[in-house]
């Protein structure tokens, strides 16, 4: 590969754990809905509380799902917390 091809292409920060389950609970409380300043339910699309979040839906969905099964197989989470994937 070309070195000016390579300089191009910029490598996604890595995340740690603990911001991971933040931002995939943020992004569900989002679409759940949340209450505005009047008390009414306010409540987004996926894709729009992925835009709010500021990380992509597709991200957003895989965490989610690596978070299940980490959950389901007895992963613990408070213990890497601070691991970057």
């Amino acid at each position: 590969m070309d070195s000016a091809k390579t300089k191009s292409v910029k490598r996604m920060r890595e995340r740690k754990i603990c911001d991971i389950v933040e931002l995939v609970t943020l992004w569900r409380k989002l679409y759940n809905g949340i209450p505005d300043n009047k008390g009414n339910l306010l409540r987004y699309s996926l894709d729009d509380a992925a835009k709010k979040v500021g990380v992509s839906k597709k991200s957003l969905d895989d965490y989610l799902l690596q978070l299940r099964f980490g959950r389901k197989l007895g992963f613990d989470f408070e213990k890497h917390k601070d691991d970057s994937v």
